[in-house]
């Protein structure tokens, strides 16, 4: 068997766990925020898994059976990418936000209140930036991004309903170190959402959603963060 074929045998078993991976888990951390570096990045990685495995059976010249060569290219990229996929976080589901109940304050908001609101900023459900090593990180290695946990203390269907609660936690709170802001509907969540922190950390948000509770600002914050 000539050594090109050895190498081509080799490198097509590498390409095995490669596609399986894309399929489990490569491709939900891609498409959580897809790049072009991050794309490169990922191209990157098979190539030289490929060329890993096309390597691994070269290096056999004893050896000249297609089934054990497919193998032999198999188990090196099979081996990184379990090493991969091990230190990485799981992409977290999500967990729904807090409805509020409808009251009849809520239903009358007065005209110079809402104009006030609409002059206020919206923020987004969205993912923290990335940097071009960030990104590279993520296609090349499929590292998950950790910051994308919010803590919702309520939701609410129209944007003035929410200010007006934001706007009372801050004023209530802000002694105690919380502050709301008003999300617009995005990323799943159909509902103008009162935010009490933002890009966090899981860890970060569990902490936040109890001081929140111990803090009397809401009875049942939730932790919100991006479908898997």
């Amino acid at each position: 068997m000539q050594t090109y074929q050895k190498i081509l045998i080799g490198g097509l078993g590498a390409l095995t766990p490669v596609i399986v991976n894309l399929l489990v888990v490569d491709l939900q951390v891609l498409f959580l925020n897809l790049t072009l570096v991050a794309f490169l990045a990922y191209l990157t990685r098979v190539v030289i898994l490929f060329f890993l495995g096309g390597f691994v059976a070269f290096f056999n010249k004893d050896e000249n059976s297609p089934l054990k060569l497919f193998q032999l290219g198999l188990a090196a990229p099979a081996l990184i990418m379990s090493l991969l996929n091990g230190s990485q976080v799981e992409i977290p589901k999500v967990s729904p936000p807090a409805q509020a109940q409808p009251s009849a304050s809520l239903q009358l908001i007065p005209s110079a209140y809402a104009q006030t609101a609409q002059k206020r900023e919206i923020k987004t459900f969205s993912l923290p930036k990335e940097t071009l090593g960030e990104q590279f990180q993520r296609g090349f290695t499929g590292a998950v991004p950790k910051r994308v946990w919010f803590v919702i203390a309520a939701s609410y269907p129209n944007r003035e309903s929410a200010q007006r609660e934001a706007d009372r936690i801050t004023k209530t709170f802000a002694a105690k170190g919380f502050k709301a802001d008003v999300f617009s509907p995005g990323a799943g969540n159909s509902s103008w959402s009162v935010v009490l922190g933002s890009n966090l950390t899981s860890d970060e948000a569990q902490n936040l959603r109890q001081r929140a509770m111990t803090a009397g600002v809401s009875k049942d914050p939730s932790v919100w963060t991006f479908a898997k």
